[in-house]
């Protein structure tokens, strides 16, 4: 009957430990924790801009600070309008390449055609 005892005792004992060893190994294999929300790096807030720019006599830098438009794409807006004229409509930008209608419609509210640039970034 101490040989069962003993018998059983082992292999409980083996069972146990393959249990944990196959838990541990679970564990292992589950990728690392992402990040805490505030552990992530902050990403700079969109500036708040206020203001309209006349694409027909605005400077590269004043085009540039439309929204999704950079230095190279404000050149190219300004050549555009050295060689053909002025826009006569703000969808005229669509002949400028590399801008299209979405583009236009994130940048429309902030473009007239005639009258002043007045476009400011608000802290």
């Amino acid at each position: 009957m101490k040989k069962v005892h003993v018998c059983l005792s082992v292999i409980i004992a083996v069972l146990f430990a393959f249990s944990v060893t196959t838990s541990m190994a679970q564990q292992a294999d589950k990728p690392a924790a992402k990040p805490a929300a505030t552990e992530k790096a902050a990403k700079p807030a969109k500036p708040v801009l206020t203001g309209k720019v006349n694409i027909n006599t605005a400077t590269p830098d004043q085009i540039a600070m439309l929204p999704g438009i950079g230095a190279a794409k404000a050149k190219a807006i300004v050549e555009y309008r050295t060689v053909n004229g002025n826009f006569k409509k703000i969808e005229d930008l669509k002949n400028v390449k590399g801008i299209k209608e979405k583009k236009i419609a994130q940048i429309k509210d902030y473009i007239i055609l005639e009258g002043e640039t007045t476009l400011k970034q608000v802290k």
